[in-house]
């Protein structure tokens, strides 16, 4: 289930989108839940129901930029929700570059479906990789966690120690167990000892990987 959000003070537009985006859902037998907002700052309040948000540029009250730069701020690291702006002024898009859009698609290219489809599609892969889990067991009892939530994962000596950002977990267990079971997750491992998370790099430098704590 991927949950959704439009944001656009043309109702006729919200309106169109909301049944392409549905068309698109359906065709690609995706489940998904839908809302519409008129304004910017209804969506500011309600920002963190929504996996993926799409947000006119040019609006009365409060423009997209300022609600993407707002919820960017907010969210801190979190993976979503993601913004897709919808516009049909080119020349606002390189404005737009600062907040870090998850994709644009113009208002003139909608009724073709092609740009939606495409972004419905690389969205619920996201969700569906955040959603995947993982059984430990440690300390003489299994747990359940989400594989988007480690870190990296350290081996000392007959141990591999799985980190998230806030626990540490031991498992008596071959790097290489991991290695084989998370590599399709965006995991690699960088060297004899670490297998570390693609997605929470963020910096290389000599060959040391430095991973966000």
């Amino acid at each position: 289930m991927i949950n959704i959000a439009v944001v656009d003070d043309e109702p006729i537009f919200i309106d169109t989108l909301i049944n392409k985006i549905a068309d698109c859902c359906n065709s690609l037998e995706i489940k998904y839940l839908v809302d519409k907002y008129s304004n910017g700052y209804s969506i500011l309040e309600n920002y963190k129901k929504y996996h993926l948000i799409f947000l006119d540029i040019e609006m009365s009250l409060i423009d997209g930029i300022t609600i993407a730069k707002t919820i960017n701020e907010l969210k801190n690291e979190s993976e979503f929700p993601c913004l897709v702006f919808v516009t049909s002024h080119d020349e606002l898009v390189f404005d737009a570059l600062n907040s870090f859009p998850y994709s644009f698609i113009r208002k003139s290219d909608i009724n073709t479906g092609a740009a939606l489809s495409n972004c419905i599609i690389k969205l619920s892969k996201i969700v569906k990789d955040n959603s995947k889990t993982i059984k430990l067991r440690t300390n003489r009892q299994d747990i359940i966690i989400k594989i988007s939530d480690i870190i990296y994962i350290e081996k000392l000596k007959n141990y591999s120690y799985i980190h998230t950002a806030s626990e540490k977990y031991s498992v008596k267990s071959s790097l290489k167990d991991y290695e084989i079971l998370l590599s399709k997750y965006g995991f690699i491992r960088c060297n004899e000892g670490y297998i570390v998370n693609l997605n929470e790099i963020s910096k290389i430098f000599d060959k040391i990987y430095f991973v966000k704590q």
